[in-house]
């Protein structure tokens, strides 16, 4: 479980393996289930649980349900700015209001999956399996990136890192790519 204070809020991020999606079994309610499309009962795999307290009092609590590959939660799976959570869960990206955590809006980023974000100038940068994506804080697509092979590296070097100028990128093959902030390629070895 991730616990983040944010203003005179406490935002908890934890997975809820347990809830079935439409079962009136669940241990735990949650005000709001954001289930997937393609997500029924017996598919989804991946259970994002939010809840926000403010003293000892719950103000919210939702549950996001998708069915795509989960690569877990990290303190780089979420962005918190302002009154706003940015929060990668599977191939998507959602937009929550802090405290009543309303979906703003959601979308496809990657086809695979998502490992995390990241601020970049006035937008976010999303770290995909398949494509590194620049979108708007409105979810509108500025760019997307697709290296020679997927966005994971096991030789140990970082997959991407945000340089002053630039972005680094390194695939599985550990081929290197600089980038400019508009996504257009400065060199590649």
């Amino acid at each position: 479980m991730i616990e983040i204070a944010h203003q005179q809020y406490k935002v908890f991020i934890y997975t809820d393996h347990q809830y079935t999606v439409e079962s009136a079994d669940n241990l735990r309610r949650y005000n709001r289930v954001y289930v997937d499309d393609s997500c029924d009962r017996y598919s989804n795999v991946s259970n994002v649980a939010i809840l926000v307290k403010h003293g000892h009092d719950e103000v919210a609590s939702d549950i996001l349900c998708h069915t795509g590959v989960f690569t877990g939660l990290s303190e780089s799976s979420f962005i918190i700015e302002e009154r706003v959570l940015y929060i990668c869960v599977g191939n998507k990206l959602y937009y929550l209001n802090i405290p009543d955590l309303t979906l703003k809006w959601t979308g496809q980023v990657d086809y695979v999956t998502n490992f995390s974000v990241q601020k970049i100038e006035d937008d976010l940068l999303v770290h995909g399996e398949l494509e590194i994506t620049r979108i708007t804080k409105l979810g509108e697509i500025k760019w997307q990136f697709g290296g020679r092979d997927i966005w994971v590296n096991n030789n140990g070097h970082q997959e991407l890192t945000v340089l002053p100028k630039s972005i680094q990128l390194i695939d599985f093959g550990s081929h290197v790519y600089e980038l400019d902030f508009a996504g257009n390629i400065i060199s590649q070895n």
